[in-house]
């Protein structure tokens, strides 16, 4: 069977309908990241993986905090923040169990657990010990290829902290996505500008803008170092993704339960 259309705006309306749809289902990020530390009782290690969808943010984190030879603590946990119908479903892997709540329910109890999830880390332009004429920020013009992406350094000085370093290597041929701001926008929507650290969204950015520098440069990698220890963040991969990967399914065998 032929088919024939006689009426070619409507030809060209139902392609670009086909194009629009493709590029939509194509629109969902993937992302991983590696965070290390060492202090003076103990070390620890950890990666976050990502996923950012239409109108779901799915985040699994994994950590391993080991203090002297007394306390190993471990932790697998997962979200899965559905805009459709404003819940957030948290997993605890380890203990193979899921609970869904309201935003409203997931916010007071954040309020309530403020160190739960990923370790938060403080926005250089945001801490409070250091004011604005304390911190010298000094750019390198040279490209250095890191984790597969084209980065610039920047270094943090502060006044009068000759032992500490903060180093933060960015990328301006990789911008930040636009599913990954949208998603962004929708939480701080939802959660009134301020996000649960649970969710993992606090980067260590500098202020871009500031510095003639593409204020959605992504953050490849960030180093501090200090006479107490050093901390490590690793930007590892920024990708698109068509399918959900396993990693963020409940499976089966998990029970639900009502608070977690």
């Amino acid at each position: 069977m032929k088919l024939v259309y006689n009426n070619p705006l409507k030809l060209f309306f139902i392609l670009f309908l086909c194009i629009i749809d493709n590029a939509y289902s194509q629109s969902n990020l993937f992302v991983n990241e590696s965070l290390n530390g060492t202090f003076s009782q103990g070390k620890m290690e950890g990666s976050i993986t990502k996923l950012f969808a239409h109108d779901k943010y799915y985040l699994r984190s994994n950590f391993n905090v080991k203090i002297l030879r007394l306390f190993n603590i471990k932790r697998d946990e997962g979200y899965i923040i559905s805009f459709s119908d404003s819940t957030v479903t948290k997993i605890n892997h380890k203990k193979k169990r899921f609970a869904i709540y309201s935003f409203n329910e997931f916010l007071e109890e954040s309020k309530n657990n403020p160190q739960d999830g990923p370790p938060e880390e403080n926005r250089i332009n945001g801490g409070e010990s250091n004011s604005e004429e304390d911190v010298t920020i000094n750019i390198s013009e040279k490209i250095e290829i890191l984790n597969n992406f084209k980065t610039r350094k920047a270094e943090i000085v502060y006044k009068d902290e000759e032992e500490s370093g903060l180093f933060i290597w960015f990328s301006e041929s990789t911008l930040k996505s636009q599913a990954e701001l949208e998603i962004l926008k929708r939480l701080e929507q939802m959660f009134d500008g301020s996000i649960p650290p649970n969710l993992g969204m606090n980067a260590m950015d500098i202020p871009y803008d500031e510095h003639d520098i593409d204020s959605n440069a992504l953050t490849i990698k960030f180093k501090a170092i200090s006479k107490d220890g050093t901390f490590t963040y690793n930007l590892l991969k920024y990708s698109e993704q068509d399918l959900l990967p396993e990693i963020f399914k409940i499976s089966e065998k998990y029970k639900k339960v009502k608070k977690l």
